[in-house]
């Protein structure tokens, strides 16, 4: 294990126990290097994790605070997560649902966002991710098949970006998101259940390659009694 590594999950495993609570601040960075007995900077890459994952917030010319985090509550919009990722981060099991996979051609909508032409296609894959039964998020995902030329249900019902970084060794470097407000959609609503809600909010993701390829174009709504998010602003 990475000496950074280390770090970050002592200090972890120190706020799921409760020896770290929300509120509390963190040493200095010259006091946890002293502490661990690694570089300063080894901490700083530790912290910066811990960072990215809504577990504590760095605080110029300060120490660092531990923030208040569950299960599925202040999900970072700044870090790009698998459910695999997040089931072996917050100790929960989301399950994921296949609803379809097919391909799509001469959609303009794709065409406009990924800028190729009409003779392009895509994959499209719909997923809903549940928690002890009770569907949590729906999911439309839209792959270039020029970058990904091959997917299948297996794949896609586990996790498509292991795949493509393990298998077709793509290298994933950023994503950017927006978000918006909008009526659901009957389909959505069959699997939401959301009654008594008819306004959801939309996250649309774009996902690049190290060398700046658009590869991955997917909205996806939450039950917005079961989400909450967070992103962190740095001046």
């Amino acid at each position: 294990m990475n000496k950074y590594a280390k770090v970050y999950h002592d200090i972890k495993d120190k706020i799921k126990k409760g020896k770290l609570k929300p509120g509390d601040f963190l040493k200095k960075e010259d006091d946890l290097a002293l502490d661990y007995n690694f570089s300063k900077l080894t901490v700083r890459k530790a912290l910066s994790m811990l960072e990215a994952e809504g577990y504590i917030q760095k605080i110029k010319g300060k120490k660092s605070i531990i923030l208040e985090k569950k299960n599925l509550e202040n999900i970072s919009l700044t870090s790009i997560q698998t459910v695999q990722e997040i089931n072996k981060l917050q100790n929960i099991h989301l399950e994921t649902d296949l609803i379809s996979l097919y391909i799509v051609q001469g959609v303009k909508k794709l065409m406009e966002e990924f800028q190729v032409p009409e003779s392009a296609d895509f994959y499209k894959v719909v997923r809903t991710n549940s928690l002890n039964g009770e569907v949590l998020n729906y999911s439309t995902s839209f792959f270039d098949r020029k970058i990904v030329p091959f997917l299948n249900e297996e794949i896609a019902k586990k996790s498509i970006y292991e795949y493509l970084e393990k298998e077709l060794n793509l290298k994933i470097a950023y994503s950017r998101r927006d978000i918006s407000f909008r009526k659901i959609t009957s389909e959505e609503q069959k699997y939401l259940k959301l009654e008594d809600i008819n306004m959801v909010v939309v996250i649309e993701t774009h996902a690049y390659l190290s060398n700046g390829t658009l590869f991955q174009y997917e909205t996806i709504i939450h039950h917005p009694e079961k989400f909450t998010f967070s992103a962190i602003a740095k001046r």
